[in-house]
């Protein structure tokens, strides 16, 4: 930890990732666009980026919930009579690669807008449901890290490019450190998670997930 002008700043991977005042940010990994039976499988788009990343993505919650780390899922969310969309957001949303044309993706109320099933949301766990890129837009996301004494975040979930990176970007904006894990977020455009990932790292720590296993299993065998 270190002292900048009468402020103390966690510095270490240690300290940012402490368990006890860190939440894992689960970002959008939902039914229609992560299930083989979601909609944009059942339409024919490729899923194969995201099921690739699944196995990390679980390792990693599996280990939070050992650690008992503060987990909240994100749902991105399509209004139900387009009450809660914006004529930028349709025109954004018609030129998107995930979900343009499909008039029932991700809409609220339906399983396709649920956490993906294989993840096993718990009861304990929060969903925010969100209508906008960031998940602090709109959403009671930053009175429930506040009020649960969190001081940073891991990221994982999708897309990079999108969802994720504002997310990570408001994160750090309402005062929360930030880590993003490499091979936890994905994209259909490896271009753009590339270029998303390597803009991330002039905000925050970008690491794979060995890296945070590797501290948050060895902080767990310290006595």
């Amino acid at each position: 930890m270190k002292n900048i002008r009468g402020t103390l700043v966690l510095d270490t991977l240690e300290e940012i990732t402490d368990p006890k005042r860190t939440a894992l940010l689960v970002i959008d990994v939902q039914n229609d666009n992560s299930s083989p039976k979601g909609m944009l499988a059942s339409k024919g788009r490729d899923i194969s980026w995201v099921r690739k990343t699944l196995p990390s993505i679980k390792t990693v919650l599996e280990e939070a919930r050992r650690l008992g780390l503060f987990i909240i899922f994100t749902r991105t969310t399509r209004s139900k009579d387009g009450t809660h969309e914006s004529g930028p957001l349709l025109r954004r949303r018609g030129r998107s690669a995930h979900g343009a044309g499909l008039a029932e993706y991700e809409v609220e109320g339906t399983w396709g807008n649920e956490v993906l099933d294989e993840l096993e949301p718990r009861p304990s766990e929060r969903q925010v449901i969100k209508y906008r890129s960031s998940a602090f837009i709109g959403t009671t996301l930053d009175i429930i890290l506040r009020n649960n004494g969190i001081k940073s975040a891991v990221v994982v979930g999708l897309v990079t490019e999108g969802c994720v990176e504002s997310t990570v970007r408001d994160l750090i904006d309402h005062g929360y450190y930030a880590v993003l894990l490499s091979d936890c977020v994905c994209s259909s455009n490896q271009e753009m998670h590339k270029a998303s990932l390597l803009v991330a790292a002039t905000r925050c720590d970008v690491i794979p997930s060995t890296e945070l296993l590797k501290t948050w299993r060895s902080a767990r065998a310290t006595p």
